[in-house]
């Protein structure tokens, strides 16, 4: 690859400035929704209907005092925020929305889950790194959580790659899945695997992105913040943007790799595949929204009752399945 064409990906498109234009158009209709799913207004008055407040809460917290407790590693903390954050950007290279090289290559599924499992590590480790006893228990329950999600999160990702590489030849690879994966919904062998897999993939992320009912590590009537309990300025607001690119790039990865976002329309105008794509997108971010409005918080056995119970054995049962139907429909 051409070493500017990965410079204009990584930061422009669909790199930092994608995803941060992304970040504040997602997070201001993600609390309108919110807001009216509760009976509120949400966001009014900065800018028209309130669509500057997320670069407005930005804003301030990048010029609040940065505080650090004794004790603590701001300098490492602010290096896995950071890795974390690129660990997402290089993500959006392995989707078909990027758009000169996308990073392409057989088993290149094994590098995406890698990627998408550092956010959590990161989340967990700033937390080990404040001595304070609210942020150990927070990280404690963010372990505990991710034995449960991170599991049923990567096998009902692993279903439609499967599923693609055994049937459209995609060899394992994100890229090529994302491209065949949306002709499974036509395949009446292969929509159950699917429907179970969406399902098991929206709680996990769900649960990734500790929204409720999940948010159990940040409980802040039990633990005031958990593991960013320490944290304000610079560092909180990358602990933010790091929460508000994993809804993106995880809401982009369900619409791209489920549904194919503007691949099944590819002979239409690209406009309109481009407005058939944010509304596959919109009703990803819509469906965890309201799970967010309707549930309240579970305590920590329930959630992980919930996950090894029901929705792993729902994930592992879709890549079971997943890995049988090529030999039958063979």
């Amino acid at each position: 690859m051409i070493p500017y064409e990965l410079i204009f990906e990584v930061i422009v498109y669909p790199g930092l400035m994608f995803l941060s234009i992304a970040v504040w158009l997602t997070q201001w209709y993600y609390r309108k929704v919110y807001a009216h799913m509760q009976s509120r207004i949400g966001p009014l008055h900065t800018g028209p209907l309130g669509i500057l407040q997320p670069i407005a809460d930005y804003l301030k917290l990048f010029f609040k005092e940065d505080i650090s407790t004794e004790g603590s590693n701001p300098r490492l903390a602010v290096v896995l925020l950071s890795t974390a954050i690129g660990s997402l950007v290089a993500l959006t290279l392995m989707l078909p929305i990027a758009p000169l090289h996308p990073i392409a290559a057989s088993y290149d599924i094994m590098l995406a889950m890698y990627l998408l499992v550092w956010p959590t590590i990161a989340i967990a480790l700033i937390g080990i790194l404040t001595p304070n006893p609210f942020s150990t228990v927070g990280t404690s329950r963010v372990f505990s959580m991710t034995l449960a999600y991170e599991v049923a999160f990567v096998a009902s990702v692993l279903t439609p790659v499967v599923l693609s590489s055994a049937i459209y030849g995609s060899n394992y690879s994100l890229y090529l899945s994302c491209l065949n994966a949306w002709r499974l919904w036509l395949n009446p062998y292969t929509i159950v695997p699917m429907i179970l897999a969406l399902i098991a993939a929206l709680l996990s992320l769900q649960c990734k992105l500790f929204a409720k009912p999940f948010d159990i590590p940040e409980a802040e009537t039990e633990i005031v913040a958990g593991p960013f309990t320490e944290y304000s300025g610079f560092k909180l607001a990358l602990i933010l943007g790091l929460h508000d690119i994993e809804i993106v790039v995880g809401s982009l990865l369900i619409t791209m790799l489920f549904f194919g976002g503007f691949t099944p329309f590819m002979w239409l105008p690209w406009y309109i595949a481009l407005i058939i794509t944010v509304i596959e997108y919109v009703v990803v971010v819509t469906i965890i929204t309201w799970i967010r409005a309707m549930t309240a918080r579970l305590r920590i056995d329930q959630a992980l009752i919930i996950f090894w119970k029901y929705v792993l054995p729902m994930a592992a049962i879709a890549l079971i399945i997943s890995v049988i139907i090529p030999y039958v429909i063979a």
